[in-house]
């Protein structure tokens, strides 16, 4: 069974940092340090402190992703 996260205020699909981590092909640890050197669009994050992203930028962080690694450096 496969639980989809809908954002209760808006009622949008939103993908945890696990869920991006697998949708892009890299680690969750990647995903964490790559929002922290803020080349990817931040989280938002739920009362519980869970990191979750929408599908625009979800978009984003693949872009990101298929940028060869030399090309992978904060803006």
């Amino acid at each position: 069974m496969r639980v989809i996260t809908i954002d209760a205020d808006t009622n949008e699909r939103v993908y945890t940092r696990k869920e991006v981590a697998d949708l892009v092909g890299v680690s969750t640890q990647t995903i964490r340090l790559w929002e922290d050197a803020g080349v990817i669009p931040p989280s938002v994050r739920d009362d519980n402190g869970y990191r979750y992203w929408k599908d625009e930028e979800l978009e984003k962080i693949k872009a990101y992703a298929e940028l060869p690694a030399k090309d992978r450096r904060k803006k």
